[in-house]
């Protein structure tokens, strides 16, 4: 998703010539009475899911709507027949354990799932939505529920309640969810004024481990941030590897491409703060071996069974041997098909991949997701090994299975287990660039133009306070005390202080261009400067923008704000239902933006330290080969796209004295950090 809904939409207003914009995607939009009434709606349904008696209009509406009665009002009535076969036959207990790695689990929350999406109209889809709610299991039925909201196209753009709120058994320990049941005791009364309520506010620090040689744990401040978990969740629902892209309407030529170059980024965000953290470069692992870091994750499932934990240098439990061997066989297959650019396609046949459509193959195959050419031959290796680093129980031999953090979205960056997974998944990535030919000069120079600079404004992180309301997924026993107790824990997140790109483009004519902006690394853990054939691979993308040259210099202005694929932090229920509710009242307006479910606008940068701590901003400029893509993402909203690969022209391996022109620039920076409020680690 990183890469390809980073683009600027620019489908409204044409092509950008302003020196300062904001994009398309992210203009406030106030919201008409059909959409507030319809957020109303899909908000209300989430209200305290896990106890639908405790709202009884709503219990009621849905204990009176029958399914098998509306039959009709579904556009796909087969779906209808599939799911009623389950819900005689039995869904899963409330109790039971839930992960969409479980066949399952998978299976019930795929039926409930397109029950909703083909509901004919949106009051269809809001009463199914409330027959499930009565009477499917709440992690079956969120989970589907939120898939139907993000597809839908009547949905389009509506927000639900952060997963933090709903499920926080998910998110915090059970000490803290202890301490909740008596706040009154553990939490300090803080009124609440402009919000317009009044909170218990309990304070909780990040995961820390008693071995001091547990490094992974210096980073708990991002692997636990509560906004890049959900952030992870949505970027890998946007496109469910349980989905077809026919099924569904989705644009089959990138998904594959997609699934790789956001991991990938997301990775390599990850290494920058490892760098700032003084860890180096993630090992590799071998299943033979003990693996190296444990985890602990101190976390229950909804139900009150803990989370299983791994700990530090263990062997693979025997267990895993089958999952392994499976693991091995299909990593050889993959591996296979990279060094012969061929792979075999379900049919028997065999289709190249060392071509323009390879990468969006081997992404699908990869992540053995609807759309993988053969999935029974290249399996799916990501659930596998989430599966074997997770040291979960198995569901297939199992009568109580208990699924680790890897095995939920919601969790995975968590563990540091699920970075050595994703280093291996795109080792294949990488390996697959490697094979390709550089591109040609004339592929990446532009000698019409000239970056004659590129500046920012101060670079400077800090942390700050940030509450978080938990009192939507305790057990309560009235809708007055859900009201009138909001309890609330406050940890302090990483976020930087606002900044400004400036880049001055002196351009010999009128032309479209696209520019890529990346942010990496300048030297390795051990303070050495790498070249940037080195460190090519660890640049992940901070910005990039379709824009139209002028004859002359030209000065583009870009905040922080603006950022491609970016978002804010999310309002806490009680204050964006109240929004709602007084924009249908005519007491307010609701502004809403079609980038809904973005990467946090604070995380963009990685942390800094007291006297700099130096990175590298790397800019290139290139024109457009072709008219922009349209493209349509229901988090992002619309888009249009240079036709170039994801990461041009850092994706591939280059030679050194052909890397080089006036649209290349890399600018060297510091990111500062204040002390103030430090977390310590």
């Amino acid at each position: 998703m990183l890469g390809r809904l980073v683009l600027l939409s620019a489908v409204a207003v044409g092509w950008v010539t302003a020196q300062a914009y904001k994009p398309e995607h992210k203009i406030e939009h106030t919201a008409d009475m059909d959409f507030l009434l319809k957020q109303k709606r899909v908000y209300q349904i989430m209200y305290h899911s896990n106890m639908p008696e405790l709202k009884a209009e709503l219990h009621k509406e849905g204990q009176e709507y029958d399914v098998e009665a509306n039959k009709d009002n579904y556009t796909n009535k087969e779906v209808v027949t599939e799911f009623l076969r389950r819900y005689e036959h039995g869904f899963l207990p409330s109790e039971a354990d839930f992960s969409i790695y479980h066949p399952r689990c998978l299976a019930e929350t795929i039926a409930v799932f397109r029950l909703l999406y083909y509901a004919k109209d949106f009051d269809t889809f809001y009463k199914t939505a409330l027959f499930c709610r009565n009477r499917i299991s709440p992690s079956v039925f969120s989970y589907a529920y939120y898939l139907a909201v993000i597809h839908r196209p009547d949905t389009k753009f509506m927000k639900l309640p952060p997963l933090y709120e709903i499920t926080p058994t998910y998110f915090y320990n059970r000490e803290l969810l202890e301490k909740a049941h008596h706040y009154k005791k553990h939490g300090q009364f803080v009124p609440k004024h402009s919000a317009g309520y009044d909170a218990y506010v309990i304070p909780y620090n990040y995961s820390r481990v008693s071995s001091e040689y547990d490094y992974e744990q210096r980073l708990a401040y991002f692997t636990e941030d509560v906004g890049l978990n959900v952030f992870y969740y949505f970027l890998r629902n946007m496109y469910p590897f349980f989905m077809s892209s026919e099924e569904f309407g989705w644009p089959k030529y990138f998904r594959g491409e997609e699934y790789l170059y956001g991991q990938d980024h997301l990775f390599n965000r990850f290494y920058l703060e490892r760098l700032s953290n003084d860890l180096g470069k993630i090992e590799d692992y071998d299943h033979s071996r003990p693996f190296y870091p444990g985890y602990w994750p101190s976390l229950d499932h909804p139900n009150g069974q803990q989370f299983p934990s791994r700990p530090a240098d263990a062997y693979f439990p025997r267990d895993k041997y089958k999952k392994i061997r499976e693991f091995e066989e299909y990593e050889s297959r993959i591996n296979q098909a990279l060094d012969s650019g061929i792979v075999y396609t379900k049919e028997g046949k065999t289709e190249k991949i060392l071509n323009y459509g390879g990468i969006n193959i081997l992404g699908n195959m990869i992540e053995g997701n609807a759309d993988s050419c053969n999935p029974m031959y290249y399996g799916n290796i990501e659930a596998l090994g989430r599966n074997i680093i997770g040291f979960g129980s198995d569901p297939d031999t199992s009568n109580n299975p208990v699924s680790s953090a890897l095995e939920h979205l919601v969790t995975s960056v968590r563990d540091p287990g699920v970075w050595r997974l994703w280093k291996r998944i795109l080792d294949f990535y990488r390996r697959y660039k490697k094979n390709l030919q550089p591109y040609k000069p004339e592929k990446i120079r532009f000698p019409e133009l000239k970056i004659e600079s590129v500046t920012t404004d101060r670079l400077e992180t800090f942390f700050e306070p940030f509450d978080v309301t938990i009192s939507h997924g305790l057990p309560i026993v009235s809708e007055h005390e859900a009201k009138d107790h909001v309890v609330q824990t406050r940890q302090y997140r990483l976020n930087h202080k606002p900044f400004k790109l400036y880049i001055n483009i002196e351009s010999e004519k009128e032309v479209n261009t696209s520019i890529r902006l990346y942010f990496g690394p300048k030297y390795n853990v051990h303070g050495q400067e790498e070249s940037l054939q080195q460190r090519r691979p660890y640049f992940y993308s901070l910005d990039m923008i379709l824009y139209r040259l002028s004859p002359g210099m030209n000065k583009i202005e870009r905040d922080c704000n603006d950022l491609f694929f970016t978002v804010e932090d999310s309002d806490p229920s009680e204050v964006y239902y109240k929004k709602v509710l007084d924009a249908i009242a005519g007491s307010g307006e609701l502004k809403y933006q079609q980038v809904v479910y973005g990467f946090p606008q604070r995380l963009i940068l990685p942390r800094g330290r007291p006297e700099g701590m130096p990175y590298q901003l790397y800019v290139h400029v290139s024109p457009l080969e072709s008219d922009p893509l349209y493209y349509w993402s229901p988090t992002i909203g619309e888009s249009l796209l240079d036709s170039r690969h994801f990461g041009f022209p850092l994706d591939r391996p280059f030679h050194e004295h052909e890397f080089h022109g006036p649209n290349f620039y890399a600018k060297d920076v510091l990111i500062y950090h204040s002390m103030e409020n430090d977390v310590g680690y």
